[in-house]
């Protein structure tokens, strides 16, 4: 072997080496979080800082890549009250990266959606239409005094969300 192939070769050694010891956060990949404080529908802001902690070990095989009790922050984007006909309140968080190792691991909800709510509003729109039709408009009025429930969020209450895309580690 001459030296230029000597030295691709090590180079090549070196890189498998360090990629051996990347740890890798699929996408998909569930981490659970944990609310640390109250998020209500009825006082939240957009721009309010969400306190939320990570609740059981993330692993890569037998190695630990996120730990338990790492805190994560979120930022409340959208408030919706909830409403006549049935119409729940939702609160829209965007949850800021993890970083371990110096990379960000970026968590999505891990439901249809990206809010924390309900979806009473479609069962109450449905069943005024359903009074509509066979009470005529008092069954349509009779919608208006359907509220829907607001967004009461307790120390302690859980987010699922999951990891939004492949992520390495070193």
């Amino acid at each position: 072997m001459n030296m230029k192939t000597r030295m691709i070769s090590l180079l090549a050694m070196l890189a498998l080496a360090a990629n051996g010891m990347a740890m890798r956060i699929e996408r998909g990949t569930a981490v659970d979080l944990v609310f640390d404080q109250h998020l209500s529908s009825r006082s939240a802001r957009a721009g309010d800082e969400v306190r939320l902690h990570v609740e059981e070990n993330v692993f890569d095989g037998d190695r630990v890549v996120i730990q338990r009790g790492t805190r994560v922050t979120a930022t409340v984007t959208e408030v919706h009250k909830n409403g006549r006909f049935g119409k729940n309140a939702q609160i829209k968080l965007d949850i800021d990266p993890i970083f371990e190792g110096g990379v960000g691991i970026p968590l999505q909800p891990r439901h249809k959606g990206d809010s924390i709510g309900g979806s009473r509003g479609t069962e109450a729109a449905g069943a005024a239409g359903a009074g509509a039709f066979l009470l005529g408009p008092l069954g349509l009025g009779a919608g208006y005094f359907v509220v829907g429930k607001p967004v009461d969020v307790k120390p302690g209450d859980k987010l699922d969300t999951q990891v939004s895309e492949d992520v390495y580690i070193r």
